[in-house]
């Protein structure tokens, strides 16, 4: 089978060795799922790569296939890095699998926890044959909430769930592992990856365009092969948040400490849950 659909999202999804919560796993992953299955094209497909299938059966739709792995879970003296190892192998069997599979135009990576609008795979349907975009506009969703939502012009800062690549080049190789994937870097290094979020870091591991994290870079990483990124024009993607079971929280003492205008400024972007919007997304 080889039907090259739009874009094929690759979902990894952690061990329930990891997971201390594997129902609301499940769920969150169902209702990823389904929010993906809620598109108005029907031209994409999804490859799912976890340890343990979930407590349902992914293929409900046609569409979608859980990839079963047997690999260890990386060992890494800092827990959070082992997370990501893992959740990189996991993003490049998948890839694998669907490069093989379905020759995809596009590929994006998505936590199994977050939601896409409906609109998403027919606006690729329709795209000018970038080499990449970049998911700027979204919502950031308080886990369970029932009425409230904020909107966000950066959600690539805070989500990986952020760049939808061209596939011819989703295998480019360059310096783009950070100590996010573990890479130790000299002093002069640590220096510059504190005071600049979005450039390459100096010392930075070799790796594809595809398997590294490192999301506030991808302007960066892209520049580097020599092609810009163009940017989704609407709000693509839900990130939930809060979420206590999430391999991509963020670690103890690394909390954002949150002055009066960042409060303010929340304030301000927060928005009621519409009708709309929970039909757009498939949100609960």
């Amino acid at each position: 089978m080889n039907d090259m659909p739009s874009v094929v999202f690759l979902i990894p999804f952690a061990s329930r060795r990891i997971k201390s919560k594997w129902e609301i796993a499940c769920a969150h992953l169902r209702q990823t799922l389904k929010s993906i299955q809620n598109s108005t094209s029907e031209n994409y497909r999804v490859v799912v790569a976890g340890h343990e299938a979930p407590d349902f059966d992914v293929g409900f739709d046609s569409r979608f296939y859980f990839l079963s792995l047997h690999h260890p879970v990386p060992s890494h003296e800092n827990y959070h890095v082992s997370l990501e190892l893992d959740k990189l192998t996991k993003i490049a069997a998948a890839w694998e699998y669907a490069k093989l599979t379905w020759n995809p135009k596009y590929v994006m990576k998505l936590d199994a926890d977050d939601f896409i609008s409906s609109k998403l795979v027919d606006w690729l349907d329709n795209a000018n044959d970038k080499a990449g975009y970049l998911i700027k506009y979204g919502w950031l969703w308080r886990s369970e909430s029932r009425y409230l939502i904020q909107r966000t012009e950066y959600l690539d800062r805070l989500c990986g769930s952020c760049l939808i690549i061209r596939s011819d080049l989703a295998d480019k190789n360059g310096p783009f592992l950070t100590s996010m994937e573990g890479v130790s870097f000299d002093e002069a290094s640590v220096k510059f990856a504190a005071s600049d979020h979005y450039s390459l870091v100096p010392g930075s591991g070799i790796s594809t365009l595809l398997l590294n994290d490192t999301h506030q870079r991808y302007a960066a990483q892209l520049a580097y092969l020599g092609h810009e990124l163009a940017t989704i024009p609407f709000n693509a993607v839900i990130y939930r948040t809060g979420n206590p079971d999430s391999s991509t929280g963020i670690a103890e003492g690394d909390r954002p400490i949150y002055t009066l205008r960042m409060i303010l400024g929340s304030i301000r972007r927060t928005r009621f849950i519409t009708q709309r919007l929970r039909r757009e997304f498939m949100l609960g």
